[in-house]
């Protein structure tokens, strides 16, 4: 009875239904994300194109979500959630129709900026979370919804083998579908969390003002602070396995749609079932070692990236990501531990600010640096994660000297 206990937290209420949401946003994402690059080639873009689509998507998503934390901690939660969700329904839907990459550029530009919700998302599942399973709940709830990628990448890889640009166009159809019964169950299931809600939607007044970065951060401890400089380093080292890595496996080691999305596939399972292992033990802890871990880890994977083989790279996929997973479960759970509800949108808000810009700036020069090399995706962050390990420790050691 104990164990049915605990496992509710995780699967009823506002948790239950951003896990399920998520889980179901996978399935879209599973046979469409792992080829959005190939998409971008296909339609004529180059690979320092693909690196700036990626980076001006980041832009416009961390143009939107700087006043996305202001109505996350006044309009609430749950509204800004269900205008974000259904503009993101809408949004996907042009992918369909994209004709160039030009116009694939203004629907991911466009598919980005509608994601000004995404404080509100975490503000949720942190704010319904008790203190004591905040990192297990988080992990479950990043891990579970990765479940759709076991058996669904090579689907889409299928879909581009057989029928070329249209099978592309179909998995995005079927990811359209998918969005819009995912905003239908957030409207219909999702509680407010926050305590005192504005009817009224911030001035614009307001809204210029939430472009203040040094007020929102002065408003943090220094732990805090601390804890965005390192989302911000590894948002860059985390950028070329999401974005050039594909088009390295598939162009440079010759390997087939469909052989991308199995090894895709097969990696996702190993990090599924690794990832729920961990949600027994992250809560035992602390949070700033759990990050050492995850720095550690992400740093150390891309050695396995030098090895030009299909079964060692599917290692360097899950390594990473189990890494990259254990560091942003410790930063936003310490960051909840941290900060009050009522200012927790723009804590949030701004970790998900510091990873856009990292990501933007890692997505500009991974499209440079791999056209130099393409070994220069594994290069790259293996430094900027041997600095951030660096750091994080020596952070731990000043804390556990005070």
């Amino acid at each position: 009875m104990k164990s049915f206990r605990v496992a509710s937290i995780y699967f009823s209420g506002n948790v239950g239904v951003m896990l399920l949401s998520w889980l179901l946003y996978g399935i879209g994402s599973a046979i469409t994300n792992p080829y959005l690059s190939i998409y971008m080639k296909m339609l004529g873009a180059s690979s320092v194109m693909i690196g700036t689509i990626y980076s001006l998507g980041m832009l416009a998503q961390l143009i939107t979500i700087i006043p996305g934390s202001l109505l996350t901690d006044t309009i609430g939660r749950r509204r800004s959630i269900i205008i974000g969700t259904w503009g993101i329904a809408a949004a996907t839907s042009l992918y369909v129709i994209a004709p160039n990459w030009q116009t694939l550029l203004a629907v991911y530009t466009m598919n980005s900026a509608m994601a000004f919700y995404q404080p509100a998302l975490m503000s949720t599942v942190l704010d319904s979370l008790p203190t004591n399973k905040r990192a297990s709940g988080v992990l479950m709830v990043s891990v579970l919804p990765q479940l759709p990628m076991i058996a669904l990448p090579p689907i889409g890889g299928a879909l581009i083998g057989r029928y070329g640009l249209l099978g592309i166009r179909m998995a995005y159809l079927a990811s359209t579908a998918v969005s819009i019964v995912v905003a239908i169950i957030r409207q219909r299931s999702l509680k407010e969390t926050l305590t005192v809600v504005r009817p009224s939607l911030p001035s614009p007044r307001e809204l210029l003002r939430s472009y203040d970065i040094r007020a929102s951060i002065s408003k943090l401890p220094s732990e805090a602070r601390f804890l965005l400089a390192v989302m911000f380093l590894a948002s860059i080292a985390s950028v070329p396995a999401s974005t050039l890595f594909p088009v390295y496996v598939i162009y440079r080691l010759n390997l087939s749609t469909v052989a991308w999305g199995t090894m895709v596939a097969a990696a996702n399972a190993a990090y599924l079932v690794m990832g729920l292992i961990m949600t027994l033990y992250v809560d035992r802890i602390s949070r700033i070692r759990l990050a050492i871990i995850g720095a550690a880890v992400m740093a150390m994977a891309n050695i396995f990236g030098f090895i030009p083989n299909g079964l060692i790279i599917s290692l360097y996929l899950v390594i990473f990501q189990v890494g990259l997973q254990l560091l942003t479960t410790s930063i936003q759970s310490y960051m909840g531990d941290m900060v009050k509800a009522e200012g927790r949108g723009n804590a949030v808000g701004l970790l998900i600010i510091f990873q856009l810009i990292g990501q933007s700036i890692g997505s500009y020069l991974t499209g440079i640096s791999y056209k130099l090399n393409a070994l220069s995706i594994f290069v790259m962050p293996a430094i900027v994660m041997a600095a951030v390990t660096a750091m994080v420790v020596m952070k731990a050691r000043a804390s556990d000297s005070q």
